[in-house]
């Protein structure tokens, strides 16, 4: 029995894209709307959390919100950012990518599971939503600068690909909540 004397807890894994085109850094004090949110992945995103947080208010229900922002990690699917850049510098092919000017937050798939583990075996952790990511967001422009040095190979063709319209340049998280809440920190 792994989890031996451990309350029941339900850990929803929420989105950043739950806030919308609300200002970086993000806070989970922040009123999400699901009316202003352009994604359906976002709007059910959001609700769900909000009947969650209902849930937990009305009948003590032991949830917890963690609002992931991009993990990343081994065994990712091949059609998500860095795996698409490690290909191309892997292979060394030219690969059409943005400007590369948004700012983004991006954490490892062990400190996801990490944060996991501890808000389900903390009780402070209940009712709340918790923001999960570095807390420390890079310009995409650097990653690929990054990764293409370190795997020495691949041409980045920045400014083929251009900006959605209502693509937001700068989406990261204030994770001061999980350092309080459930003593996680990023590694």
């Amino acid at each position: 029995v792994f989890f031996k004397n451990v309350p029941m807890a339900f850990v929803q894994m929420g989105s950043s894209i739950e806030y919308g085109n609300l200002k970086s850094p993000q806070k989970e004090s922040a009123e999400c709307n699901p009316k202003f949110l352009k994604s359906i992945y976002g709007k059910a995103k959001l609700l769900s959390s909000m009947y969650l947080i209902d849930l937990f208010k009305k009948q003590k229900f032991p949830s917890t919100i963690l609002r992931l922002y991009l993990a990343y990690g081994p065994r990712q699917d091949l059609n998500r950012f860095i795996p698409i850049i490690i290909s191309g510098c892997i292979k060394n092919k030219k690969f059409p990518c943005s400007e590369g000017n948004q700012l983004r937050d991006f954490l490892h798939v062990d400190d996801v599971v990490n944060a996991i583990f501890k808000s389900l075996t903390n009780k402070n952790a209940r009712g709340q939503i918790i923001n999960i990511g570095s807390g420390k967001p890079k310009k995409i422009k650097n990653i690929i600068e990054y990764i293409k040095k370190t795997l020495k190979g691949g041409h980045p063709l920045f400014g083929k690909i251009k900006l959605r319209k209502d693509e937001i340049l700068k989406v990261y998280p204030n994770i001061n909540k999980a350092k309080k809440k459930i003593n996680w920190t990023p590694k």
